[in-house]
C-alpha cells in the first residue's frame, strides 16, 4: 500500500463569517462565469514541512455520524469514506460509469420499464461490507427504506411507493413516471439491521477501529461486544481496490468549536475542510491553499405572495424577472456560485442557454413592462404609480432571512434598482423563526429562499400547491415550500412531463417548463447557484476530484504526501 505523508506547517488562514438561510454528460461549453476550476490558489509554493505526519480529518462526536442523518460537514466527510453510494455523479450531474478501478458505486446497470414507472437497477458483485459480508440488493432495500424515512432524503424519494429486491437487484416501484429517477441514488449503502448502529456498517475504503467492551449481563455473565472508538480509521482489507488506497491509518480529531477547527487546520493537525461559502461557518483560507470548487443544486430564488395585488398579475412578476442582478450574486458569494436565470445548473446537458440568455438583468426592460402595464408617475413624486388604483405609490415588502449577507445583499442591491425607476421596497430581515413565521402568514409580497434541489431538478416542492391541514389549528407536515399561494395546476403537469420525457424529448419538455415559469407567469425567479468546497494544503494531496454526492471521490488514487 502506498504511504507517502507530509504534514505541512501553518498556513495564514482567516475566518470569515457568512450567514445562510438553509430552507433549509459531457460539459457544454459555457459563460466562464459558470465553470467549475479544477483548483485555486495563489502563487506557487514548496511544500511545508510536516506537523505531525498522520493524515487526520475532523469529526464531531456531538453529532450523527449515520449517512442517512449526518448534516456536519466534518462527520460527512468521514461518511464518505466509510460507505460507498449506490452510484455517483459528476459536477454536470451525469452517472459517473465505465470507468475503471472501481469509480461508479454499487450500482452498474439500470433499465426503466415502458412507463417509466419501475427501475430495476443491478448490484455489482465483488463488494463487501467491513464484516467481510456481500453487499446485496437487501442491503439496498434496506438502506432506501431507511432513507426514506430520514429528514435528509423524505423529499428526494416522495415518489416511491414499493421497493423490492433479489440478491443482485434493487427494484423501485414510482408513483409516477420518472426517467430521470436513476439520478437520485446516489445514496451511501449500509448493511441490513445497522441502521441504529452507532455508527452503521459500511462497505467504504476504510472501517472505524474498534475496541473490545465487556459487559455484565442479569445473569452476572460477561458478555464481550466491541464498538468504534471514534479516532481512527483503517484501511478495509475487503474493499476492492485495497491495496491501492493511499494511507493505511486515518485519525480523527475532535475540534467542534470553528475556531479550533481553523487553527488546527493552520497547524496541519486535519488536513481537509468542506466548506459552504454561504454559510455562517464559511472558513475564510490563505491564498496558498488548494481550493476545489463542486457544483451542488442548493438554487437561491425569489417568489411572490400571489394572493396579494401585485403578486398576483403574471406581468408584474414577469417584469420582476429582469431585476435581479446575477452577476452581483456570484460576486458576493466571491465567485463561489453562478448565475443561472433557469432553475437548472447551466453546465448539465439540456440547459436551455437562449431562455437564459433572454432573461438577464434589464431594468429598461423591467420598467419597459410596467409601463406598459399602465405603471407610470403620474403625480411627479419620483414613485409609480397603477392610475387604476387609486394612485397609491407601488410599494413592495420583501423578505429575507438577517442570518444571511449574501442573500440581505442581492435583496437591498434590487431595492435599490427599484428605487431608481420609482418603486419602494421595503426590505424586512427577520431572523429565521421570525422569516418563517411571516412565511406562513402571508406577510410579504415577496421573498427570499435558497432549497437544496433533487439532482434531477424536480420542482415539485417549490412549486406544486401547497396543501392545508386536515385539521384547522394543527401544523402542516410537509416536504413541500411553496408560500405563493397559488394553485395553478400547470406547474405540476409540466413538471411530470419533463420528468416522464425519455432521452429524444426531455430538452423539449424541460424548455416550456421554464419558459411558462419565466415568460409565462414569472412566479419563480431563479438567482443562481451555489459552489462548496474542499480545501487542502497546497501541494500536499494530489488527484482530488470532488462532488456534491462524494466530496472524496476517487480517494483510492489520490497520492497523499507523507514523507
Amino acid at each position: 500500500m502506498k504511504k507517502f505523508l507530509k504534514k505541512f506547517t501553518a498556513l495564514t488562514m482567516v475566518l470569515t463569517m457568512l450567514v445562510t438561510l438553509s430552507a433549509c454528460d459531457s460539459m457544454k461549453k459555457k459563460d466562464p462565469m459558470n465553470q467549475i476550476p479544477e483548483s485555486s490558489g495563489g502563487r506557487d509554493v514548496v511544500r511545508a514541512k510536516a506537523a505531525d505526519n498522520v493524515f487526520s480529518l475532523n469529526i464531531n462526536k456531538k453529532y450523527s455520524l449515520n449517512p442517512l442523518i449526518a448534516t456536519d460537514h466534518s462527520n460527512q466527510l468521514v461518511c464518505s469514506l466509510v460507505y460507498e453510494n449506490m452510484l455517483e455523479l459528476d459536477n454536470n450531474f451525469n452517472v459517473i460509469e465505465n470507468l475503471p478501478d472501481d469509480n461508479n458505486g454499487i450500482i452498474t446497470t439500470r433499465k426503466v420499464s415502458e412507463d417509466g414507472k419501475t427501475w430495476t437497477f443491478g448490484v455489482e458483485e465483488g463488494h463487501y461490507f467491513h464484516d467481510g459480508s456481500p453487499v446485496t440488493g437487501k442491503d439496498l432495500s434496506y438502506t432506501m427504506n431507511r432513507a426514506i424515512n430520514c429528514d435528509r432524503y423524505r423529499g428526494r424519494f416522495s415518489s416511491v411507493q414499493g421497493i423490492s429486491y433479489t440478491e443482485n437487484q434493487l427494484i423501485v416501484s414510482l408513483g409516477i413516471p420518472d426517467t430521470q429517477f436513476y439520478k437520485l441514488m446516489n445514496l451511501p449503502v449500509m448493511k441490513a439491521g445497522t441502521f441504529n448502529d452507532k455508527p452503521p456498517m459500511g462497505s467504504g475504503p476504510y472501517t472505524y477501529v474498534r475496541e473490545e467492551v465487556v459487559t455484565k449481563g442479569d445473569n452476572g455473565e460477561e458478555k464481550i461486544s466491541t464498538k468504534a472508538t471514534l479516532s481512527e480509521l483503517k484501511a478495509s482489507e475487503y474493499y476492492p481496490g485495497y491495496e491501492k488506497l493511499p494511507v493505511d491509518t486515518i485519525y480523527l480529531k475532535e475540534y467542534p468549536e470553528a475556531d479550533k477547527k481553523i487553527i488546527a487546520y493552520e497547524d496541519s493537525l486535519i488536513d481537509l475542510v468542506i466548506n459552504d461559502p454561504s454559510s455562517y461557518t464559511s472558513l475564510g483560507f490563505a491564498s496558498t491553499n488548494e481550493v476545489h470548487k463542486y457544483a451542488t443544486t442548493n438554487m437561491h430564488y425569489v417568489a411572490f405572495n400571489e394572493k396579494k395585488p401585485l403578486g398576483s398579475m403574471n406581468t408584474f412578476r414577469v417584469a420582476m424577472q429582469y431585476a435581479f442582478d446575477r452577476a452581483y450574486f456570484v460576486e458576493l458569494l466571491h465567485q463561489n456560485g453562478v448565475a443561472s436565470a433557469i432553475p437548472m445548473y447551466p453546465t448539465c446537458d439540456i440547459y436551455p442557454d437562449a431562455l437564459n440568455n433572454e432573461m438577464q438583468y434589464d431594468l429598461d426592460k423591467c420598467k419597459t413592462i410596467l409601463e406598459n402595464m399602465g405603471y407610470r408617475d403620474y403625480d411627479d413624486d419620483g414613485y409609480l404609480e397603477l392610475l387604476s388604483g387609486n394612485g397609491k405609490d407601488v410599494e413592495i415588502d420583501f423578505l429575507v432571512c438577517s442570518g444571511s449577507s449574501a442573500k440581505g445583499g442581492v435583496v437591498n442591491r434590487f431595492a435599490k434598482d427599484m428605487e431608481s425607476i420609482g418603486i419602494k421596497v421595503n426590505v424586512k430581515e427577520l431572523t429565521w423563526e421570525k422569516y418563517q413565521e411571516a412565511l406562513e402568514k402571508g406577510e410579504f409580497d415577496m421573498y427570499y429562499g435558497e432549497v437544496k434541489l433533487r439532482n434531477n431538478f424536480d420542482l415539485t416542492e417549490l412549486l406544486q400547491p401547497r396543501p392545508e391541514p386536515k385539521k384547522k389549528g394543527e401544523p402542516l407536515i410537509t416536504t413541500n415550500i411553496n408560500f405563493t399561494g397559488s394553485n395553478d395546476p400547470s406547474f405540476v403537469q409540466l413538471i411530470n412531463e419533463y420528468l416522464a420525457a425519455g432521452d429524444m424529448f426531455r430538452a423539449d419538455a424541460y424548455y416550456k417548463l421554464c419558459d411558462y415559469i419565466c415568460r409565462s407567469t414569472g412566479s419563480l425567479i431563479t438567482i443562481g447557484f451555489e459552489k462548496h468546497q474542499l480545501i487542502s494544503h497546497r501541494g500536499a494531496i494530489k488527484g482530488i476530484d470532488p462532488n456534491a454526492g462524494n466530496p472524496l471521490y476517487n480517494f483510492q488514487n489520490w497520492e497523499i504526501m507523507l514523507d
